[in-house]
């Protein structure tokens, strides 16, 4: 066990691998799943970014007076995501002596998977759209959700280190965007 890591998460890591042999199983039965898989990963991370992109150019257009929450408020998000990440420096579910999993989508980042940093940008993102634009933040919050499904689809994060990373973007992101006036 880690020193920094609560015994639950032994638990969750123990019960991990028989989840995700289904799932691999699925994927590596038709080889072209693995390829979409990792197409969607690489697309709607992108695309994310780039919904951010196109949110600050909009809110600099329409309303400047929105610019400094919608940056600093992700910005936060990420900050604390990363810090906290380094302080746990939990190995990724393929790290492990004992487990049986291989990743989907080849990496060979070692630590820091716990919360998870896509997870928590992505929703982090989906908030500030959620405050400037409502169809455009419901859209984004879909993708979100999506990425942080297929973070331990592909085998580099456990469930727990996606919703963790999620609560993070939300609990910051609710007080940022809605609480602090």
């Amino acid at each position: 066990m880690l020193k920094n890591m609560p015994k639950f998460y032994d638990v969750h890591r123990e019960k991990f691998p028989e989840k995700y042999a289904k799932w691999e199983s699925f994927f590596r039965k038709a080889p072209g799943r693995i390829k979409k898989l990792k197409i969607f990963g690489k697309l709607s991370t992108g695309a994310v970014y780039i919904a951010y992109v196109l949110l600050t150019a909009y809110v600099i257009l329409s309303d400047i007076s929105l610019l400094l929450r919608t940056v600093i408020v992700p910005g936060a998000i990420f900050t604390v995501t990363t810090l906290v990440r380094k302080g746990i420096n939990a190995p990724r579910p393929y790290e492990y002596s004992d487990s049986p999993i291989t990743p989907l989508v080849p990496k060979s980042t070692g630590g820091n998977s716990c919360p998870s940093r896509h997870t928590a940008c992505a929703f982090a993102i989906a908030l500030a759209a959620l405050y400037v634009n409502i169809p455009a933040g419901i859209v984004l919050t879909i993708l979100a959700a999506l990425i942080g499904i297929s973070r331990p689809i592909m085998g580099v994060h456990y469930p727990f280190d996606v919703a963790f990373g999620a609560a993070i973007a939300l609990v910051i992101g609710i007080i940022g965007f809605w609480i602090i006036p």
